[in-house]
């Protein structure tokens, strides 16, 4: 069976949209700023190079929110898990060098379900899935 990265939750749609929107500001900043070197008379050098650095700077936020919110879900789930552990830990007295006068009652196990999912050798391989 191949088994998926948990790790590796898929991008939010709001920072593939501003990833997207940062790397048009900065073709548009390299637009004007190579505007504002032309020799066109209609184009006034201080605003060109001005909306340049301008786009770059919006560029640079976007990009860096777009890695943020894409980074904020695999944070998530690793403070989930710690979160999950230190319960789990909590409730054996062994585990943590507690006294045996503070137990807590046991944790009742559930039978673990598996997903099942078939994909192709070469699917599998093209996506980095390991077998287990």
């Amino acid at each position: 069976m191949f088994e998926l990265d948990p790790d590796k939750p898929d991008i939010p749609a709001l920072a593939r949209i501003q990833l997207w929107m940062g790397v048009l500001c900065m073709i548009g900043s390299v637009i004007s700023l190579l505007l504002a070197f032309s020799a066109y008379e209609w184009i006034n050098e201080v605003y060109a190079f001005a909306g340049a650095i301008g786009a770059f700077l919006v560029a640079l936020l976007f990009v860096d929110q777009a890695k943020t919110l894409e980074l904020q879900p695999v944070i998530s789930a690793r403070v989930k898990s710690r979160f999950a552990m230190e319960g789990v830990t909590r409730a054996m007295p062994g585990m943590t060098g507690g006294t045996g006068g503070d137990r807590k009652p046991g944790i009742i196990s559930q039978k673990q379900t598996e997903r099942v999912i078939k994909v192709s050798e070469k699917d599998a391989r093209e996506q980095g899935l390991r077998l287990r």
